[in-house]
């Protein structure tokens, strides 16, 4: 409730309409982005980088039992996940209650 709160009184201040203000609520580079990632996997990811971090919207993607994690679209001041042969691209899987690294590669596919 307090959500829609605030996007209520942005709506009002700036004029925006519902739906452009909810997207300006959901913004392209969010901490969020990590935050919301299940305990096994966010830990992983912040052991990567000595600040905390934004990630864009498809820095990690979910099928079934997996999440994929897309490195290029994570930004870490001062660290690149890329090199010549692509970026860090992570899966992790649930097994017994708990995400586990099960796949690291670097590729130029967005898989």
């Amino acid at each position: 409730m307090r959500t829609q709160s605030a996007i209520l009184a942005l709506v009002l201040a700036t004029g925006l309409s519902a739906a452009q203000a909810q997207f300006a609520h959901d913004l392209p580079w969010n901490a969020e982005h990590i935050d919301g990632l299940p305990t096994d996997v966010r830990k992983a990811v912040l052991e990567k980088c000595a600040v905390h971090p934004d990630a864009g919207h498809y820095f990690a993607t979910y099928f079934h039992d997996e999440i994929h994690l897309h490195y290029e679209h994570f930004h870490c001041q001062g660290v690149s996940f890329c090199n010549a042969s692509g970026c860090l691209h992570q899966t992790f899987k649930l097994n017994a209650g708990h995400y586990r690294l099960a796949k690291t590669v670097y590729s130029s596919r967005n898989d």
